[in-house]
């Protein structure tokens, strides 16, 4: 009892309702249309409740039971009370308390929109709705069957998003979220509603646009209302189903990639937020408008606390609407939570990219401080009984108190299994590499890549002029110098002198003859031969210089570079010889990373050009990786990256008919070449899991990191 006279009491306070508020009522005759004009805000309830509370107000006090300080505590939240000195200042500050979520109102949209209105019929007529309808599921099914186009074009999509302005990005958000609203804004002008103001929306660092159309809720059909609620994303499926045409039939790779992010920004947006009852936009606003409530938040947020202050015995009482709002509100919750995580970390990347990860790691963590500082005083409330607390059994709120202790320490503490999501490039395992010498021309290619060959087999021929003057000038002064040797002996003979010379010059030939079968050794080594028998593949990797020199899309694939004619500049990697058919991928990991991964850590593959199969494996070797800090203005992010882990491919996967060895059949078809030529050099998505950690060791690397440790 005492809880529920300490909440009529605070009623008593508040029980003056405001008297600018206009009841319209329902078609049906027992609902009713609470209208705010000052605040914009529309509100539905029922007869009964209205007219309670206008009677305690009449009367000069408050609610006389629980029922009624619950309609009272509702009208509170609605706004229909009127406000004391700190709650104005409260409401003044939500920007303060919410720098991340305010709305800037710029202009009336209502002109515009009754513009638009004479040719809305061409996307909300019933017979526009029928047609875009059928050619959505036409759609549909379309990219259902190019399920594996799409999947390998994502690779690419990925590179094209990489080298455009963060502008050019947010600029395709914004302009897709200005059609949703003005989906909004024309149907509910058609309808017959007025529209409010469009304004900025500052969300998360985005600027996304929004729209007053709060006028609809005096629409007595609830057809209508949800129509409009869901009108920005019934244009936004009419753009995604076109771009996704333009996808298919336009030639240029710019287009194409431009289409799939519309595609992407239209889809996702609408699955994750738009669509989604979840959060607060257009599927909450349905789902409230279908389950009769003015606040579906609030009420699932009541009911769960019902279920928490409420005894055992009392929970086989509630019925099953008490116990879906608070999984409701539990879910979203969760859900709330997650997007924000996903939303951070993104930002983390992002930043990272451009130098930038401090500051972000700075107001990211300054936004999990007050989130945190809001939790605890939430427990402060729950342990002291103040505020909602207030009548709660003291047992029942220390209970809870520690119960949610438990789970936050619990989060903190307990290892959760973590993941490395990297993309991973596979290569022939065990191919012998091929370099070209030093310096000189090339005067003959015997094979291409595809090509089979044998052990010692020619492969290429180099010629060097300047080591080809050099031997021939040692051996004419080797022969020289034997002529003279030969003569200066033959006279130490016949006169009997020393032999000091002839034994000089013996010397100096020897030194000649040692020179001379150097040179010819490197002479021999300008004929490039086959190191073992097998495939001819192309190098792994390709100098700079050397792809600056010519256009890629001039070049057989099938000619290895450089060809006849061109020179050798340096020691570079010409091509490989694969003798067994076995792949491999490569994987760059970060240094910190380094201890945690080890020999038989599991690996999941997927690739592109296989989507919807998953390849399982695991971590054969880990080194350091050649030339990880080449460039010292690299960014943070990628000098981090000093070490490749190596594991097996698995290649029955993919290739049944080819085993362990190479086919030497000379009339094999270049079908049975398709396993090494089309994965070599190809790139995957590799699954790292890494031992379980707690939060608590993320937390402090972070710290380190942002400090300097």
């Amino acid at each position: 009892m005492g809880g529920s006279e300490s909440t009529m009491n605070s009623g008593r306070e508040s029980s003056a309702l405001r008297q600018d508020l206009h009841a319209l009522p329902l078609p049906d005759g027992r609902g009713l249309v609470i209208v705010d004009d000052i605040g914009g805000r529309f509100a539905r309830t029922t007869k009964r409740i209205w007219q309670s509370l206008v009677g305690s107000t009449s009367q000069g006090h408050g609610p006389t039971s629980p029922t009624e300080a619950t309609f009272w505590a509702q009208a509170k939240a609605a706004g229909w009370l009127k406000r004391g000195s700190t709650e104005t200042i409260n409401v003044r500050s939500r920007w303060l308390q919410s720098p991340l979520s305010f709305r800037i109102p710029l202009a009336s949209i209502d002109p515009v929109a009754r513009r638009l209105v004479p040719i809305s019929g061409l996307m909300f007529s019933p017979l526009a709705v029928v047609l875009f309808s059928i050619a959505g599921l036409v759609s549909l099914l379309f990219w259902m069957v190019r399920w594996q186009q799409w999947a390998g074009a994502v690779p690419s999509l990925h590179g094209y998003l990489t080298s455009l302005q963060p502008l050019t990005i947010a600029a395709t958000f914004v302009l897709t979220k200005t059609a949703h609203e003005l989906g909004h804004a024309v149907l509910c002008r058609r309808f017959g509603s007025r529209c409010g103001v469009i304004g900025i929306w500052w969300l998360c660092f985005m600027p996304c646009p929004y729209v007053d159309v709060t006028d609809v809720w005096r629409q007595p059909n609830a057809a209508r209302r949800g129509a409009v609620m869901a009108a920005g994303i019934w244009v936004e499926w009419i753009i995604a189903m076109v771009a996704l045409w333009v996808w298919w039939l336009a030639p240029s790779h710019d287009v194409r990639m431009t289409a799939m992010n519309v595609v992407l920004v239209c889809g996702i947006s609408t699955v994750l937020f738009n669509a989604n009852p979840l959060m607060r936009y257009d599927g909450y606003f349905i789902l409230s408008d279908l389950l009769d409530t003015a606040n579906l938040r609030e009420e699932a947020r009541r009911g769960l606390r019902l279920i928490l202050v409420s005894p055992l015995a009392r929970w086989t009482r509630f019925g099953k609407r008490v116990w879906a709002m608070a999984g409701y509100h539990l879910a979203s919750k969760l859900y709330r939570i997650s997007i924000s995580i996903a939303i951070a970390t993104f930002v983390l990347q992002w930043a990272a990219g451009w130098g930038l990860w401090r500051i972000a790691m700075v107001i990211l963590a300054f936004g999990a401080v007050r989130y945190a500082m809001s939790g605890v005083q939430s427990l402060f409330r729950i342990v002291h009984g103040s505020g909602g607390w207030t009548g709660v059994p003291g047992g029942r709120r220390v209970g809870l108190a520690i119960c949610f202790c438990i789970v936050g320490i619990s989060i903190l503490m307990v290892p959760f299994p973590r993941y490395r999501h990297i993309t991973g490039v596979v290569r022939v395992r065990d191919a012998a590499s091929v370099y070209l010498p030093r310096g000189g021309v090339i005067q003959a290619v015997d094979v291409r890549v595809g090509d089979r060959v044998e052990a010692g087999q020619r492969l290429a021929e180099i010629y060097d002029p300047a080591l080809a003057l050099k031997f021939e000038k040692t051996r004419g002064q080797q022969s020289v110098i034997q002529e003279r040797v030969h003569s200066t002996r033959l006279a130490s003979l016949r006169t009997g002198t020393s032999t000091r010379d002839w034994q000089t010059l013996e010397a100096a030939s020897a030194s000649l003859a040692s020179n001379q079968m150097q040179l010819q050794k490197r002479l021999d080594a300008l004929r490039l031969l086959s190191p073992k028998p097998g495939l001819i593949l192309p190098p792994s990797k390709s100098t700079a210089a050397a792809a600056e020199k010519r256009d890629w899309r001039m070049d057989d694939p099938f000619t290895l570079r450089p060809t006849v004619g061109q020179t050798t500049e340096d020691r570079i990697e010409w091509c490989r010889v694969a003798s067994q058919a076995r792949l491999e991928v490569v994987l760059k990991i970060d240094a910190m990373d380094r201890e945690r991964i080890a020999e038989g850590s599991p690996v999941r593959l997927t690739s592109p050009t296989m989507p919807g199969s998953r390849l399982s494996t695991s971590v054969r070797s880990v080194s350091p990786m050649e030339l990880a800090s080449d460039s010292l203005s690299a960014p943070k992010a990628q000098e981090e990256r000093a070490y490749e882990a190596v594991c097996d491919f698995p290649i029955e996967s993919v290739s049944e008919d080819t085993g362990n060895q190479m086919i030497r059949d000379p009339s094999t078809t270049d079908r049975d070449l398709d396993v090494l030529l089309r994965w070599d050099g190809a790139t995957c998505q590799a699954v790292l899991r890494l031992p379980p950690q707690p939060l608590w060791k993320d937390a402090k690397h972070t710290i380190e990191r942002l400090m300097g440790i």
